[in-house]
């Protein structure tokens, strides 16, 4: 039994060393495209930490109409909170709001006015999402439907353009990966084909000699599943000198510095792995 693992694993090799200049250019090939996939899903990756740190600084300040007293704001309070993408509330007196209007403006209000017309308010944290569903604009808007609310401020022009820019990012991401795993489909398809090709003698004495159609498939799925192994160890090596070298270079000018996810490149490394095998089983069952 041992004897036999041994030998098709052997096999798996040499078909890889049989066909040496279409073996290499394959693993070559395959090294090179889903290195692209690796280091935008590394860059994809902080940006969407990035997003997430910008989420967990949403901060929406809310007023009040001015005939809102403290019975009403506690109300539109208790209706605040029962928004699933808000966190937490913090109410705002007509006394707050003027120490708030002193520490901005450097006056106090009752040297302007004889009373204070500043209306109660509220200060709103958002809750963080894992998705990129969340609109601070449909947010704002439901918050003006509640009664006694008169106005919504926020500063999400940046934030709305950084999250709509990372939401064209990840299918643009999705996209190209695709087509740069069904290409990794392919080339492994094709390789296996040529080594099929290359051994059909052997392959009749075989089936002659009594070997299994699994016995003789499965060399050849080993060699995809090298391949596609070699491929991606050689993706990793470059994505990883590439995030060393672009920090090298941000170090000098930011304390900033994208970080390299070992989980998520082992992740994309069973993934190019498991396409190869695809590759592999489509051209043993179409060949063989």
């Amino acid at each position: 039994m041992i004897d036999r693992v041994l030998y098709l694993f052997s096999e798996g090799i040499r078909g890889v060393l049989r066909t040496k200049i279409t073996a290499i250019a394959t693993i070559i090939t395959i090294g090179i495209t889903s290195s692209f996939v690796m280091i935008t899903a590394q860059f994809g990756e902080n940006i969407s930490k990035f997003v997430e740190i910008v989420r967990d600084q949403y901060e929406l300040q809310i007023f009040f109409k001015e005939n809102v007293d403290e019975i009403k704001a506690l109300e539109i309070i208790n209706e605040l909170n029962a928004f699933e993408e808000i966190n937490s509330t913090r109410l705002i007196t007509k006394d707050q709001a003027a120490k708030i209007f002193e520490d901005e403006f450097g006056e106090n209000i009752f040297d302007v006015l004889d009373y204070n017309p500043l209306p109660y308010g509220s200060i709103v944290e958002i809750s963080p999402r894992n998705d990129n569903s969340f609109n601070i604009s449909l947010l704002s808007g439901k918050i003006l439907n509640i009664d006694g609310v008169d106005e919504v401020r926020y500063q999400g022009r940046l934030i709305s353009l950084v999250e709509r820019y990372y939401r064209f990012f990840y299918i643009f991401l999705t996209l190209i990966s695709c087509l740069i795993l069904f290409a990794t489909i392919i080339l492994i398809s094709n390789t296996i084909r040529l080594t099929i090709f290359a051994r059909k003698d052997l392959i009749k004495v075989l089936k002659l000699s009594g070997a299994t159609n699994n016995f003789i498939k499965l060399p050849f799925l080993l060699e995809g599943i090298f391949e596609g192994i070699l491929g991606s160890i050689i993706a990793s090596v470059i994505s990883f000198l590439s995030f060393e070298t672009i920090n090298y270079f941000l170090s000098i000018f930011s304390n900033y510095t994208f970080s390299w996810s070992f989980t998520l490149n082992l992740t994309l490394v069973f993934t190019i792995i498991f396409f190869s095998w695809i590759g592999s089983v489509r051209a043993v069952k179409k060949f063989i």
